[in-house]
């Protein structure tokens, strides 16, 4: 978990210009670490935040590996983190300029042009976003104009006083943090093309980002609990973070439970505890949980780390003590708005007219075989249709009783006598319809197609409901040479 920590990813932050960094605004050194942390020097780079981690199955909120997080602790910054991206505005860019080729954008208003209100809400007199301001969707960032070089004086004009705007494109908010302008490769003196923009997006932990200790104990945050509800020790104290017991059995991180002793008798007695893997002895007298266990008692606590409780909410105590420590917590970079996917309407694909794929394209989740065998059990049959006709590819087509066929449904563009006032609604079957040769047939029966040619008959056509990939379907096997036939019933 260790490199998908929201930790401090390097030194020289200020001068780097990654896609995209994480970084943890309240990061701690841990309580227990290894002798080659000072070493390495990583108090330079926290990782995490030490937590007082209770192990209790409370309020349900924590089943299958999700925590409860104190609301107090999140207050105070528990976990808070930062995400750095960075976009660069080329004007040179589609302007199908080679090296050494004029210059014809430049940054800033169009000297002499309209300059609305609006947009010097966001920019400063350069036409650059200002430092600090918050950006919305649709928000400017920039604006730039076209210029003409002056041979004789080498000056740079604009001769439409039109103002072109570049805008901030992504939904979430973000802050400008930093603006630095990049030079031309020759090192001339011309006009600067390109500015690369850094975007500050805070992040405060909410309702399914990812945590974990330094165990691979994962976890989703499940609820923020408020801390007048959260249970107590007798000396008043509230854990941090609340995990299930159920996290242990199967998965034998003994590692933790080592850990959360180390560092609560670490927390008592002021030390930076040694976690050297091997370093103790199956032996009586040379366990961890003796050692840590002596440090415990010296300091008037359970010589097992084990605590009575009492109930936040009835103030009872607890029927069982409770296994209370400091383990060294991990934010992870998986947060839940970065992943969340949803769609009512949106692009489809051209051929199938089904959702495309893809969660910046505004596509939708696949219902395949195995969920809609799933809706199908639990007897949500409308749901189901729901799911695979109406929000995906749901299309009206004429179908002929007769033959049972889409192919051979054609609309009737006109008609002898008098014009009817549904002309256009008028569909028949060319396969179930003959041409007319001669004055016998009732007037009523016949019909033209767009060609001109006169026909009689073909009028059993109907109109349902089918998925738009069916009809594709129908399309493909006849260029096979295969017929399917459909059975229309009322």
């Amino acid at each position: 978990m260790g490199k998908q920590t929201m930790g401090t990813p390097g030194t020289a932050l200020k001068y780097r210009t990654d896609n995209k960094s994480y970084k943890l605004q309240t990061g701690q050194t841990p309580v227990v670490r290894p002798p080659l942390h000072n070493e390495y020097g990583l108090d330079n780079f926290p990782n995490g935040t030490n937590a007082v981690v209770a192990v209790i199955s409370y309020t349900g909120y924590d089943m299958d590996d999700a925590m409860i997080l104190n609301k107090s602790a999140h207050e105070r910054g528990f976990g808070h983190g930062t995400i750095y991206k960075t976009k660069q505005i080329n004007l040179a860019e589609g302007q199908g300029r080679g090296r050494g080729s004029a210059v014809t954008h430049m940054f800033g208003f169009a000297p002499g042009g309209l300059v609305k209100a609006s947009w010097r809400a966001t920019l400063d007199d350069d036409g650059l976003a200002a430092v600090g301001m918050k950006l919305r969707e649709g928000d400017i960032v920039a604006a730039s104009h076209t210029v003409v070089k002056d041979p004789q004086t080498g000056e740079y004009t604009n001769r439409d006083g039109i103002t072109h705007l570049h805008r901030y494109k992504d939904s979430e908010g973000a802050f400008v943090d930093e603006i630095k302008l990049i030079g031309n490769e020759s090192g001339s003196n011309e006009p600067c093309q390109s500015v690369s923009i850094r975007f500050r997006i805070p992040r405060s932990p909410v309702v399914g980002d990812k945590f974990s200790s330094r165990h691979g104990q994962k976890g989703v945050l499940s609820q923020k609990w408020p801390t007048p509800d959260m249970p107590f020790s007798e000396s008043g104290m509230q854990p941090d973070v609340i995990i299930n017991p159920h996290a242990f059995p199967s998965r034998m991180t003994i590692g933790m439970f080592v850990e959360s002793l180390a560092g609560k008798s670490g927390a008592l007695h002021g030390l930076a505890q040694d976690s050297t893997p091997f370093k103790f002895k199956d032996q009586e007298g040379q366990t961890a949980t003796e050692f840590f266990g002596h440090q415990l008692k010296r300091a008037g606590y359970n010589y097992y780390g084990n605590e009575p409780m009492y109930s936040g909410i009835t103030g009872q105590e607890l029927g069982a003590d409770i296994y209370v420590g400091v383990v060294y917590y991990q934010r992870l970079r998986h947060m839940v708005n970065d992943k969340f996917q949803v769609r009512t309407t949106g692009p489809v694909t051209p051929l199938t007219g089904q959702p495309i794929k893809g969660r910046a394209k505004g596509g939708g989740i696949r219902v395949g075989e195995m969920e809609r065998d799933a809706l199908l059990a639990h007897g949500t049959a409308f749901l189901l249709q729901d799911r695979l006709l109406n929000c995906s590819d749901y299309t009206k087509a004429w179908v002929c009783k007769g033959c049972g066929s889409f192919l051979s449904t054609q609309p009737a563009v006109g008609q002898f006598g008098r014009r009817r006032a549904n002309e256009a609604l008028r569909v028949r079957c060319r396969r179930c319809s003959h041409k007319i040769k001669g004055e016998g047939e009732p007037k009523n029966d016949c019909w033209e197609d767009k060609s001109g040619q006169k026909w009689a008959g073909g009028e059993d056509v109907t109109q349902v409901a089918v998925p738009g990939v069916l009809r594709y379907l129908d399309v493909e096997l006849a260029a096979m040479g295969i017929r399917l036939n459909f059975k229309v019933e009322p």
